[in-house]
C-alpha cells in the first residue's frame, strides 16, 4: 500500500482520539496510531500539532531522518464532513526544508523551524519562523522571529504559551550540555527578546530538546537523551513551574519510556492524550507516533504515571 494511502489511516484513529473524544479512545499503554502507516522504510514523521478546536492537525515529513537529510515537508489535514482530507503541504511550506509545527493557544498563529533564507540571505542553520492566520482562515506568509533569540547554531522545536513566551532547543555554545532548551518573551514588533536558558531544573550535561509548553506556562513536557534516571536512548520527561521557578524535572516512567529513542511530545487539545514518537536505530527502524491516555500527568501532586 502506499504511503498516500496509508497516511489517512492515521488521520482516521487521529478523528475518534481528538475530534470525538481523546480521553475515552486513547489507550492506557502506548500504541501506535496506526501500524504499519508508514509504508516506506526511509519516510519519518515529526511532531504532531493541532488547532484548539483539534480538527487540523499538522505535523512533519521527511524521506530521511532529519538530522542526517537537514529536509522535510510540514503537511496538514482537516476534518470536513465526518473525514479527514487528503494531507497535502501546507501552504507556506514545501520549498524549503520546514519542521516542528505548533499552534500557538489561540490559534491565530503556527511557529515551525526552517532552513531558509533570512533577509534573503542563505542560511544553513535552522530558526524559526511563524506565519499568522488571515481572515479568510488561511495562513499568511512566514515571518522570522529576529535576530535576537537566534543564534549559528539550530533553533528547533518552538512553542509558546498563552502570553507568548516562546520555548525551543538550541545547541549553542554556553549551555549546559549539547543542547539545551530556552525561552524567549515577545517584543511588540512581533519579534523576540535574547535567549533565556531555563536553568538546572530542565537542563543538564546530557540533551534537552523537543519543548513542548503548556498554555498557562507552568508545565512543560520535553526530550532528554542519557539522563542517569533514564530507561533508554531517549526520554520524555515533566517539569512544573510554581513561584520559586522551574521544579526539577520528572521522568514519565517505564509506561512511555522504553530502551528505544523516546521524542517529540505533544498534548491533544484537550490535554488527555500524549503523542510521542518512537524510534529504533539498531536495526534502524524509521520512527512511528503512538498516543497514551495521560492519566495522571498533569495532576497538581507532581504524578507522572500515565497508566491509569
Amino acid at each position: 500500500m502506499s504511503s498516500s494511502r496509508r497516511i489517512p489511516t492515521l488521520l482516521a484513529t487521529l478523528a475518534l482520539s481528538v475530534a470525538t473524544s481523546a480521553s475515552a479512545s486513547a489507550p492506557s499503554t502506548p500504541e501506535v496510531l496506526s501500524p504499519g502507516f508508514i509504508s516506506l522504510p526511509e519516510q519519518e514523521e515529526w511532531r504532531i500539532a493541532f488547532t484548539p478546536d483539534g480538527r487540523t492537525a499538522f505535523w512533519g515529513v521527511s524521506a530521511g531522518f532529519f538530522p542526517e537529510t537537514r529536509q522535510a515537508t510540514i503537511v496538514f489535514s482537516e476534518w470536513r464532513n465526518g473525514r479527514w482530507t487528503q494531507p497535502r503541504p501546507a501552504s507556506f511550506s514545501g520549498v524549503h526544508s520546514d519542521i516542528d509545527p505548533f499552534v500557538s493557544p489561540d490559534g491565530r498563529r503556527l511557529f515551525f523551524s526552517s532552513i531558509r533564507p533570512v533577509n534573503g540571505q542563505p542560511r544553513a542553520d535552522v530558526e524559526m519562523w511563524v506565519v499568522e492566520r488571515r481572515r479568510d482562515g488561511g495562513w499568511g506568509e512566514p515571518r522570522h522571529l529576529g535576530a535576537a533569540v537566534h543564534s549559528t547554531a539550530d533553533e528547533l522545536y518552538p512553542s509558546v504559551d498563552a502570553e507568548g513566551t516562546l520555548y525551543f532547543g538550541s545547541d549553542r555554545e554556553g549551555g549546559y550540555g549539547g543542547w539545551d532548551i530556552y525561552r524567549s518573551r515577545p517584543r511588540h514588533d512581533g519579534s523576540y527578546g535574547p535567549a533565556e536558558n531555563l536553568g538546572p531544573a530542565i537542563n543538564t550535561e546530557s540533551w534537552e530538546f523537543n519543548p513542548n509548553v503548556l498554555a498557562d506556562g507552568r508545565t512543560l513536557l520535553f526530550a532528554s537523551i542519557a539522563r542517569p534516571d533514564g530507561h533508554g536512548y531517549g526520554d520524555l520527561y515533566v517539569a512544573r513551574k510554581t513561584w520559586r521557578g522551574w521544579q526539577p524535572a520528572r521522568n514519565l516512567g517505564p509506561t512511555v519510556n522504553t530502551d528505544l529513542d523516546e521524542y517529540h511530545p505533544t498534548l491533544s487539545p484537550d490535554q488527555r492524550t500524549l503523542y510521542f514518537v518512537r524510534h529504533q536505530y539498531e536495526p534502524f527502524v524509521p520512527g512511528e507516533l503512538y498516543h497514551v491516555r495521560v492519566g495522571g500527568l498533569l495532576s497538581d501532586d507532581g504524578t507522572c504515571d500515565v497508566s491509569h
